[in-house]
């Protein structure tokens, strides 16, 4: 990437969750292994070093395997290191985007005869299309707005499409995060517009010499 930092961390879980994406059939590329590498960095006590995640990629590039493989380790890896249930919510600017991305974790889900018989219940219904495990893990994908996950309790919340994301869903929802021990959020997103005040704040603050628990990732023009 042009531009990147990642906190100081003793060690990283990001080896395991490439091998389970390839136990599932889904090849990462080394750039794509690379980012979750750096993104799940652990420090001694088991704790993500990165709070927050900021990957932007040009449009069709691959980063919504990367997101794929992380919400698959989510579900399958997690709970038994962390010692409790994993839950995430998963959003789009457009929820058809989160509906595709849904259908892709089915498949990864079905390729596994070991991930499949993990699983409780797949929802199918529009708009209401969630991943729940046997142990009680849930992966949700949720509409775009202020009131999403309000009153949900969330241990990653993956911000897709981040170039249209308003302040105010990031206030309704990063509140989910605060009652667990190791919360995560991920803001994934193409190249941002000029008014996409999120993404600008977190480029922002990646590129100050302290840039605090913020792991930051950006492919973009020299120039820019």
């Amino acid at each position: 990437p042009n531009r990147w930092t990642v906190p100081a961390a003793a060690d990283t879980l990001g080896y395991q969750v490439v091998d389970l994406a390839r136990e599932c059939g889904l090849i990462l590329d080394e750039w794509q292994a690379w980012i979750l590498q750096q993104a799940l960095r652990v420090d001694d006590p088991g704790q993500w070093s990165g709070f927050e995640v900021g990957l932007v990629v040009p449009r069709q590039n691959g980063k919504n395997a990367i997101v794929e493989a992380l919400e698959l380790a989510g579900l399958v890896l997690w709970p038994a290191m962390f010692g409790r249930p994993w839950v995430a919510s998963h959003s789009a600017h457009k929820f058809a985007t989160a509906s595709e991305h849904f259908l892709r974790m089915r498949q990864l889900i079905e390729a596994s005869d070991d991930v499949r018989r993990r699983v409780k219940t797949i929802h199918t219904a529009n708009g209401k299309e969630s991943i729940t495990m046997a142990d009680g893990s849930r992966l949700k994908f949720v509409a775009r707005t202020r009131g999403a996950s309000r009153g949900a309790t969330d241990d990653l919340i993956v911000f897709d499409e981040a170039f249209d994301l308003p302040a105010a869903t990031v206030g309704a929802m990063l509140p989910s995060l605060s009652a667990r021990k190791n919360p995560q959020v991920w803001y994934t997103s193409s190249a941002p517009h000029h008014d996409s005040v999120m993404l600008h704040r977190l480029r922002d603050r990646a590129v100050k010499p302290d840039s605090g628990r913020l792991c930051y990732f950006e492919w973009c023009n020299p120039s820019s």
